[in-house]
């Protein structure tokens, strides 16, 4: 259990091929946590495209993200390549200190 005095950092990954309503669906409820940063994160700062071909920034690289309370995956095609990246896969495994929301597939991937 998180101190209710403990202020979260959130984050959401942002990859090539993701679906923008599993970024921006779960976007409504983390970002109005109270006592919270809630970020968007890339593997760099480039723009990425959504399946449709909605071009979305990070804020941010992965490698200047705090330590997260809360990291969310969203899904779509592109999380099948996410899942053969093995860099990816261990930043995830260490960047987060609670809870990481993903598919059950990635989850499994990055607790093998």
């Amino acid at each position: 259990m998180i101190p209710p005095d403990t202020h979260l950092q959130i984050g959401s990954l942002l990859f090539e091929g993701l679906d923008q309503i599993d970024l921006t669906g779960p976007f409504e409820v983390l970002s109005r946590i109270p006592d919270s940063t809630y970020r968007l994160y890339g593997q760099t700062v480039e723009a990425v495209r959504d399946v449709n071909g909605l071009r979305l920034m990070p804020d941010a690289a992965l490698a200047d993200a705090p330590q997260l309370d809360v990291l969310h995956v969203p899904g779509g095609f592109g999380q099948e390549a996410l899942m053969e990246d093995e860099d990816l896969l261990a930043w995830i495994r260490t960047a987060c200190r609670s809870s990481i929301a993903a598919s059950s597939a990635m989850v499994s991937r990055v607790t093998q």
